[in-house]
């Protein structure tokens, strides 16, 4: 073995011992500890009042979990009934998109496989719409309205 190639490797070797450290330091959201929390300051209970376009409102109560975890939107009689939602993605920095999965029958089965989109106006106030899918019934429902969170005086 000659003196240039072990030079050659000894400058190979620390190349490669100043690099990882800087390529695993380029910022905390390219390690898995340091991903952003997607749910951060949705998670709660929340209550409110939507409205449909024809003017019918009722109460709901929206549980939302972790992004993983199963949350759960309820109507208020006389609707009465309960839906699965499941986190689908954030919508720029405020906002966030969930898919109704499960039904507990009535109403709720004319959302099933709809969205709810939620919008952060403040700590403790979300703008929320919900909509079905065009042929699970034969008017698209759309309704909309203000959630406040649970225990939190307006």
């Amino acid at each position: 073995m000659n003196k240039h190639s072990l030079f050659k490797r000894t400058i190979v070797a620390l190349s490669f011992l100043v690099t990882i450290p800087l390529l695993s330091s380029f910022g905390p959201g390219c390690s898995a500890g340091g991903a952003p929390n997607l749910g951060k300051g949705f998670e709660g209970s929340w209550t409110g009042e939507v409205k449909a376009s024809d003017g019918k409102s009722a109460v709901v109560n929206l549980g939302l979990k972790g992004i993983k975890d199963k949350s759960t939107l309820t109507y208020e009689s006389p609707r009465g009934c309960t839906l699965t939602v499941k986190f689908l993605k954030s919508v720029g920095d405020s906002g966030q998109e969930y898919s109704f999965t499960e039904s507990s029958g009535g109403f709720c089965d004319k959302l099933l496989l709809g969205k709810l989109s939620v919008q952060k106006q403040g700590d403790n106030t979300l703008a929320c719409e919900m909509t079905s899918l065009p042929d699970k019934s034969a008017t698209k429902i759309s309704e909309k309205g203000t959630l406040r969170r649970s225990g939190v005086s307006p």
